[in-house]
């Protein structure tokens, strides 16, 4: 499923306004004119937040991506501890030489215990203008007011029909896969919006219309 992750903002579908939004920042960044606000995006699970977080921290780091993006997990620690001596202290080190700053992405960071947000907004609230924090959650409610009022909040929505169509018509048509339109209509229906399940939906179509290698032949 990862191969079919758009790696760039203008491969993301359905989401217009999120889009246009995190371009005009990253254009401001190339252009020397800003440094982009800490952002906050939030939606249902699988609705493309990661996506975007990605794609917009490479656009903004361009070669330093590698060196100078940083994704911290659900899965990951990501206790008091860590943050307060490790993360925190980094983020404010002058960025690696060429890259405009770091960035920081916390992915389900509605998951983070109260006091690890009090200690990125305080980290926050200093700006040392060397990095940028990136928080994706789904519910906004678990994020505190003092986290949120030092973001700039985006949400997913629900990716229309014919904007889901022309996502999987495109990777079917890139990958010239063997999967036909009334396939896609069918995947595009049950996916109900989240690009995350249309695509498993896809992936679970192609192992079904590509017969194994290892199968047994038969008589």
């Amino acid at each position: 499923m990862e191969d079919f992750r758009p790696k760039f903002l203008s491969g993301i579908v359905g989401q217009d306004a999120v889009v246009t939004r995190l371009q005009d920042l990253a254009n401001g960044v190339r252009t020397g004119r800003i440094i982009p606000p800490n952002l906050l995006l939030h939606g249902p699970p699988g609705i493309g937040k990661t996506t975007a977080a990605r794609a917009f921290a490479r656009e903004v780091l361009g070669e330093h991506f590698d060196n100078s993006f940083f994704q911290l997990r659900a899965s990951d620690d990501r206790g008091i501890g860590v943050v307060r001596d490790g993360i925190i202290p980094l983020s404010r080190l002058p960025p690696k030489r060429g890259a405009p700053f770091r960035v920081f992405f916390f992915d389900e960071a509605d998951a983070l215990e109260p006091a690890v947000q009090s200690a990125l907004r305080s980290a926050m609230e200093e700006g040392w203008g060397t990095s940028v924090f990136i928080l994706a959650c789904n519910d906004l409610g678990m994020i505190s007011v003092p986290m949120r009022s030092r973001c700039t909040i985006l949400e997913f929505l629900l990716v229309p029909t014919e904007a889901m169509r022309h996502l999987l018509g495109r990777i079917v048509a890139e990958g010239q896969l063997p999967i036909d339109g009334t396939e896609v209509g069918s995947i595009v229906e049950r996916s109900q919006g989240i690009p995350r399940e249309a695509i498993k939906l896809l992936v679970e179509a192609i192992g079904r219309a590509i017969p194994r290698r290892d199968a047994a032949p038969t008589s």
